[in-house]
């Protein structure tokens, strides 16, 4: 690094530690939320340079980490409210009661009930929902409550600082520095964990170091620290058969051999139950800064005019859970990096949750920071999350809530964009597969002496020629106006009106979803039966109702629009979408012999089939019905 560089980044560094020192200062009153905010977002943006930047050493990185955390230590709970749980629980463990078995308002509890701790607790009917690992932590808080709650907090504190320490010094083992930095400057990281305490700082530890131990082969050991994970806040469990895929059984075994230890000093026959119940009032009723989940609300309130919050809860769990499976077919398949596929889980379980409080983008973020490219759409989701708190102040909660999940999906698509279209690109040629396998016994018979000529006319990526190709051996030249070739097969561009083939010269030729494309479809159907010898096949959208027709107008510009990046942008004000009947006109004013039509599909897309041909002349009068239009 130059002189000149060395100072640049200094300056920068002193710029980000005088606006995170303004976050600190700000965020002890809630009238000063709003500048506690905006301290936060500039100090983000700040933070965001330095890492584009990246002319970081890792000894720098986590020295300042470590001043941070020491400047955020101090703070009492003034964001959240999950503090006085944390010493009540602890508490109750230090006069021999096991937190689990009563709520809070509990008569057998009364004699606390006085307490200044009882009048600030959060669902005092309510039980615990704070895992074991969790309550040996605020058990060691709690021996000291005599000493006054204050005094047990800032030991509970003091705890879970150190176990957030001990990830980030495990993190710095695995990505460069400037990735750390993203990490351990994060404005969100240092107010959810030295900040307000909240218990993921000891997660992250867990999960850090099973990283670490399953890249050093120790699957055993990385199986007891995932257990240590699951005990602190319960979904790292679905990790497991993850660990288990790269390390066999003994990382199960000695995951589960931990989690039975840590939990035999605090079961008794209720557990699951209490923890259970607590669980579901806490997904029917809670929700926050939940992106999806308030969108398909609104939809279903649009819909129905009726709140939906108690079923979508339960159904958001259940697609969290088909995600997992999702999930496991990808990494059987792919086998990425352990970190890569926990942090595709952790994500699935933001994005189905109805209450997506600030902290719990700090584990997302640690495993964020281990992919190949800087995340900066998890930056930005976190980093807008810290608006959300202005809810409590009634300040522009909403603002943030969108600022954070669009701007979350538009930067991850633009990082991603390649590999979404690739794999939009696979999702074609499976939904092209089905759409050849619907006209296939409506092309020619293969002569002995030769395969069928056929020409897919229209062929955009050529994905259904390809198919057809494939199953019958056929040999199939594809034609377009643009060329949007993806496959093998050879593609001719022509003028849209004249096509440069002989009369004759394709055994059959296929229009697939083609002719409303087309400024003259005539004229285009046209062509094509003068190129062929044989049979004609068109498949075409079409529509019953006015309001049918509008839909099929901004679904095929949307998707084309897509599909094409663009290309196709020029035919997009030709959309010449006809009834059925229309297009049957057009087949028999054309002379050729009638093969078969059909129709199939919903409301969302209705589609026909109409088949001709040239050797049928006049026009036959069977009508087959094609097996498509059965289903």
């Amino acid at each position: 690094m130059s002189h000149e560089s060395r100072w640049r980044t200094l300056g920068w560094t002193a710029v980000f530690l005088g606006l995170v020192a303004g976050v600190a200062l700000f965020a002890r009153a809630p009238s000063d939320w709003p500048l506690f905010v905006g301290f936060a977002l500039a100090a983000s943006a700040v933070l965001a340079l330095l890492v584009w930047r990246g002319r970081l050493a890792t000894g720098w990185v986590l020295g300042i980490a470590l001043l941070l955390r020491l400047g955020f230590a101090g703070w009492p709970p003034v964001l959240s409210d999950d503090a006085y749980r944390y010493v009540w629980d602890g508490m109750l463990q230090a006069e021999g009661i096991n937190p689990y078995r009563q709520t809070p308002d509990d008569a057998s509890l009364a004699s606390h009930h006085a307490d200044s701790l009882y009048q600030v607790l959060n669902s005092t009917s309510y039980h615990t929902v704070y895992p074991p690992v969790s309550q040996g932590i605020f058990y060691l808080g709690g021996i000291f409550y005599e000493q006054g709650w204050m005094f047990s907090y800032y030991v509970i504190k003091a705890l879970l600082i150190g176990f957030e320490l001990g990830a980030l010094f495990i993190l710095s083992r695995l990505v460069a520095a400037p990735a750390l930095a993203l990490y351990a400057w994060h404005p969100l990281v240092l107010i959810e964990t030295a900040g307000q305490a909240h218990t993921e700082s000891a997660m992250l530890f867990f999960i850090a170091a099973v990283l670490w131990l399953s890249k050093k082969g120790r699957g055993g050991w990385a199986g007891a620290a995932l257990a240590g994970a699951g005990w602190t806040k319960l979904y790292p469990f679905v990790f497991f058969p993850f660990l288990m895929m790269r390390h066999g059984w003994k990382s199960a075994l000695a995951g589960g051999a931990v989690a039975l230890a840590l939990l035999i000093p605090y079961w008794h026959p209720a557990f699951f139950a209490n923890i259970r119940s607590s669980l579901d009032l806490y997904v029917q009723y809670f929700e926050f800064n939940a992106g999806l989940y308030y969108g398909v609300k609104k939809l279903f309130l649009m819909a129905t005019g009726d709140d939906w919050s108690k079923q979508l809860g339960p159904a958001f769990r259940a697609l969290f859970l088909i995600s997992i499976a999702v999930i496991a077919t990808y990494d059987a398949r792919k086998k990425p990096a352990l970190s890569r596929t926990l942090l595709l889980i952790s994500t699935a379980f933001l994005v189905f949750s109805t209450t997506v409080h600030p902290w719990y983008l700090a584990p997302v973020l640690l495993l964020a920071v281990l992919e190949p490219r800087t995340p900066w759409h998890f930056h930005w989701l976190a980093t807008c999350s810290i608006g959300t708190y202005l809810l409590y102040v009634d300040g522009p909660y909403w603002l943030f809530v969108n600022l954070a999940w669009w701007g979350w999906l538009a930067i991850g698509i633009l990082m991603y964009r390649q590999q979404l279209v690739e794999t939009a690109f696979q999702l074609m040629r499976f939904r092209a597969n089905q759409k050849a396998g619907r006209i296939l016994h409506f092309l020619p018979r293969q002569d002995e002496g030769r395969p069928i000529r056929v020409l897919d006319l229209g062929a955009a990526e050529g994905y259904v020629g390809e198919a057809i190709h494939r199953r019958t051996g056929a040999e199939v030249t594809l034609a377009d106006v643009e060329d949007m070739n993806r496959t093998k097969l050879p593609h001719v561009r022509y003028d849209g009106r004249r096509l440069p083939f002989a009369d004759g010269s394709y055994d059959a030729v296929v229009l697939y979803f083609v002719l409303h494309h087309c400024e003259d479809p005539e004229l285009v159907f046209n062509e094509a039966l003068r190129v062929s010898s044989g049979r004609v096949v068109v498949v075409e959208s079409i529509y019953r109702t006015e309001h049918e027709r509008k839909r099929l107008v901004t679904l095929d510009t949307l998707a084309n629009r897509i599909r094409s990046l663009g290309v196709m942008r020029g035919q997009e004000p030709v959309l010449r979408f006809r009834k059925a009947a229309e297009w049957k006109q057009m087949g028999l004013a054309s002379g050729a012999g009638w093969v078969a039509e059909g129709e199939w599909g919903h409301a969302l897309h209705r589609q026909y089939l109409f088949v001709l041909d040239k050797a049928r002349v006049p026009p036959s009068q069977g009508r087959k019905k094609p097996a498509a239009a059965a289903s």
